[in-house]
């Protein structure tokens, strides 16, 4: 059967199935499916059409367009349109093929099937047509049955469910790669204050991908935390959504009420919970660490495995262990540095404040100049360790009141040779940059320091801050051959040293960070020995 330009009247449409009958709506969710067509005609046609059409045991949500225009501004205002039934000829010969242009490149909707439906295929032919835009199907609306359009539009709604399905993986896997990258970060940046956070945060994410099928919803709608604990009450360590605020406080305050039962119950008999709205990961580590993940919101109980999550918590509870072990060795090792650095400065009678201000002045101008957190924290480490040379100079030199004599002077500033010669072998990163600082924190930057004479950029940066923090320290403080020079003094030398003594960048930044390094000196103030006393 052959039409006349636009018009089709409802006893056109070829059917090869007279009498049936349209069944009643399921009271389920239906697909969303635009008719976009500028004759009312075939906007009834084709309800009559689908009434029976069920995809997945849902029925069709028809929703009537009358012209390109009009089924644009749909789309803007819902992403959640499955398929649109589109004429090409309505308020222009070819508003159908703008309409599909703006979905896929103005709106980027890529996920819509389109089935471009025309009474006139000779102004878009159908190869033209396939070739030059982005649709799912072609008709011409004379050969469109019941039965062609069913079998036409269940295909499509197939195509965007398994579509959807695809793009929701994409999303669960993107969120796990995401979390698991911030696990990964953390256990490769364990010089950072907040690597248990980092950690804690990427254990949340994990989760979350494991539990729910959609990530973002989770942080932005509900909420998580995660908790650790040794003998003292479980303290919430890292939270998210409405719980990020409970930092630091005891979960049993910090959650829900409904969620404390939940949480109790963990504790108590040892072993995860998880409810229709909530799941408590428990696990207890090797050193008997209690640990408790909480995540509010609502379960997905289809698409997570229970079993799964438990072994997941368990393994957490591993990294977890193994990451409390890294601190540890970390503090002893920084306690260790900063014991050897304090005995030699007891030798040259000073305290061990100094070193304590030195370490946080370095790492101050470390960060002041951009070097990183994790270089920042490696001098702040190695710093204390500037002077080790001491331990090889001799007593009636090293606390001389007066001035030196040549012969003496010569003995004094062999320290820092013996510094470095102490630890240059040493494997560890922290103390191979010690060495660096041992053997360099006397040099100048014009090249007029000892023990090498090195100058400029050929003095390490390690040094080049160290070198600063080291004259700062001793000029504002009290030292056994003098007193302490008042700070205005102290600011006019450190200012006529710059370009000499000093790199003129970390001058720069000393005075940029001037109030936080006053704060440090103010902090650790000089302890009164009992023999001064």
């Amino acid at each position: 059967m052959a039409t006349s330009g636009k018009a089709l009247e409802s006893d056109e449409f070829l059917d090869d199935e007279p009498g049936t009958q349209p069944s009643a709506e399921a009271e389920v969710p239906g697909w969303p499916m635009l008719i976009v067509d500028d004759e009312p005609g075939i906007h009834d046609i084709t309800r009559i059409a689908l009434s029976d059409v069920r995809f997945k045991h849902r029925p069709l949500e028809l929703i009537s367009c009358f012209s390109a225009a009009e089924a644009l501004a749909v789309m803007r205002a819902r992403s959640d349109i499955a398929l649109i039934l589109l004429d090409v000829v309505m308020e222009t010969d070819d508003a159908g093929l703008r309409c599909v242009h703006a979905i896929r490149r103005e709106l980027g909707n890529r996920y819509v099937r389109i089935i471009l439906r025309t009474g006139q295929p000779g102004v878009a032919p159908e190869r033209q047509v396939i070739e030059d835009y982005d649709i799912n199907d072609y008709k011409a609306k004379t050969e469109l049955t019941r039965d062609k359009l069913h079998t036409a539009v269940v295909g499509s709604l197939r195509s965007f469910d398994d579509i959807m399905t695809i793009e929701e993986n994409r999303r669960v896997i993107d969120a796990n790669r995401r979390g698991l990258l911030k696990v990964m970060d953390a256990s490769s940046t364990i010089f950072r204050a907040q690597s248990m956070r980092r950690f804690s945060q990427g254990v949340l994410e994990q989760l979350a991908a494991l539990l729910f099928a959609d990530q973002d919803i989770l942080f932005a709608q509900a909420g998580g935390m995660a908790a650790f604990s040794h003998d003292a009450p479980l303290q919430v360590v890292s939270a998210t959504g409405r719980y990020a605020p409970q930092i630091g406080r005891e979960v049993s305050a910090a959650a829900d009420a409904r969620l404390r039962p939940s949480i109790a119950r963990a504790v108590a008999q040892r072993r995860s919970v998880a409810a229709p709205d909530h799941y408590v990961g428990f696990f207890r580590t090797a050193s008997g660490t209690d640990n408790v993940l909480v995540v509010d919101g609502p379960m997905e109980t289809a698409k997570s495995d229970t079993g799964l999550v438990d072994l997941f918590c368990s393994n957490v509870g591993i990294a977890y262990e193994n990451l409390m072990l890294r601190n540890e060795v970390e503090e002893t090792q920084r306690d260790i540095i900063y014991r050897l650095g304090e005995v030699v400065e007891s030798r040259s009678q000073e305290t061990g404040n100094h070193v304590r201000r030195m370490a946080e002045y370095c790492h101050v101008l470390a960060l002041a100049m951009n070097l990183g957190e994790e270089e920042a924290e490696i001098i702040r480490i190695a710093a204390p360790m500037h002077d080790i040379g001491k331990v090889g100079i001799p007593d009636a030199i090293l606390n001389k009141p007066g001035r030196y004599t040549e012969d003496e002077r010569t003995v004094m500033q062999s320290h820092a040779a013996i510094g470095f010669t102490m630890l240059k072998d040493a494997k560890p990163r922290i103390l191979k940059a010690a060495a660096v600082i041992a053997g360099q924190h006397h040099e100048k930057w014009d090249g007029s320091g000892y023990p090498n004479g090195l100058g400029g950029d050929g003095i390490h940066i390690y040094a080049r801050i160290a070198a600063l923090s080291d004259v700062f320290d001793a000029l504002a403080s009290d030292r056994c051959y003098k007193k302490a020079w008042e700070m205005p003094r102290v600011l006019d030398l450190i200012r006529s040293e710059r370009g000499r003594h000093f790199d003129p960048a970390v001058v720069d930044a000393f005075f940029g960070s001037f109030d936080d390094l006053d704060a440090i000196r103010r902090r650790y103030v000089d302890r009164v020995s009992d023999d001064a006393a």
